[in-house]
């Protein structure tokens, strides 16, 4: 039996303060959070829904396809597995009658209404008129929002793993080695360091790194080209997410003076993750403090939290009310881009404590840009 990772007590805690009777799971990630186990082709098969209905009173229900029924049997916490078959049985089926199993039929259920499609939707209502259907998605952000100890220790770990085999290849970049190649060798190390597999990877030069998102190309790196990668890793189910930036040589002045302005402003930030700070306000000091140094940001966050999905609550934008915790990961991640000419970023992971941030990064030091 595999033991879930995730804060369980905290949505406990959440449900009971609530005003809903039930909390049904239905994304893969919040399944993942409250069975423990991932269900891989909930991923894949978007009809096969994998759903766990937490009731306010009593255990919690597991429902699943058929076809996943042994393993979850075998790996899963929770005793009460209920299968469907799929193609013949709908999935919202099982779930209505395990409700009504309940005595939830006229009861107020929160349930994930930006996964769940609507056809589901239109058909749960159907099947249930009586009852009180509402999003619950806040409340099972706000529980995964804070990480147990062991979380945290896992995304650490990612983190590093992820470090580790982007310096290896930072180190031995060469000159005229295209992104096409330095992608090649990132992803192949981010596998043979201990990722289980791979979220991202964005490695570009020269004028390609002033986009955010840009796939590798045949550009091969020149004498003072920037370089800049964005990549991560899951492992055990969790992500990484860690950005650095190089050049190609010794650097110039300017490109100096553009990365230590960053770095002066990203260091900043990090200290501004302390308990009782808002997502909000993170914002502010990454704009306030990029205009202070002369340099431009029109990005509409300043990082993110971190954990079974990439982009977790609380997100670092500006209107993003949520107050830092003890336990709280986010992704602080500092940048700026002049699209087709150049762009520098850094990200770190950083863990919220009950005095100074934590920075769970470090293992290639973002102190001063990279000379590759």
């Amino acid at each position: 039996m595999i033991e879930p990772l995730g804060n369980l007590l905290r949505l406990r805690r959440l449900l009971d303060e609530s005003p809903f009777d039930a909390l049904v799971a239905v994304s893969p990630e919040n399944v993942t959070f409250t069975s423990g186990i991932v269900i891989a082709s909930q991923k894949w098969a978007r009809d096969r829904l994998a759903l766990v209905v937490w009731p306010k009173s009593g255990e919690p229900a597991f429902i699943v396809c058929n076809i996943e029924e042994p393993q979850t049997r075998r790996d899963c916490w929770i005793q009460d597995i209920r299968p469907y078959v799929e193609f013949t049985q709908s999935p919202i089926e099982m779930l209505a009658a395990t409700l009504n199993e309940m005595g939830l039929g006229e009861g107020r259920i929160g349930i994930e209404k930006n996964y769940l499609t609507a056809h589901y939707w239109d058909e749960l209502q159907e099947r249930m008129p009586r009852a009180r259907m509402e999003g619950c998605d806040a409340i099972l952000a706000g529980a995964r929002a804070v990480k147990t100890e062991a979380e945290v220790e896992r995304l650490g770990r990612a983190a590093r793993l992820t470090e580790k085999s982007l310096l290896a290849v930072f180190a031995t970049i060469a000159e005229g080695e295209t992104e096409k190649s330095m992608f090649d060798r990132i992803a192949s190390n981010l596998l043979l360091v201990g990722g289980d597999s791979l979220s991202h990877v964005y490695v570009n030069a020269g004028p390609n790194t002033g986009f955010p998102h840009c796939d590798p190309s045949r550009y091969e790196a020149r004498r003072g080209d920037i370089v800049n990668a964005d990549i991560g890793i899951y492992f055990g189910n969790y992500l990484s997410d860690i950005a650095r930036t190089g050049v190609v040589g010794a650097p110039s002045e300017e490109q100096r003076s553009v990365y230590s302005r960053l770095l002066e402003v990203h260091l900043e930030c990090i200290d501004a993750v302390r308990p009782g700070r808002l997502a909000s306000d993170e914002y502010g000091v990454m704009k306030n403090g990029l205009a202070r140094v002369g340099i431009p940001f029109s990005l509409p966050h300043g990082g993110h939290g971190i954990g079974l999905i990439l982009h977790e609550h609380p997100t670092l934008d500006p209107r993003n009310g949520a107050e830092f915790e003890p336990g709280v990961v986010v992704c602080v991640e500092t940048r700026v881009r002049w699209p087709g000419q150049v762009g520098y970023r850094i990200e770190d992971l950083v863990l919220c404590t009950d005095g100074a941030p934590r920075i769970l990064t470090g293992f290639f030091d973002n102190s001063r840009l990279f000379e590759i």
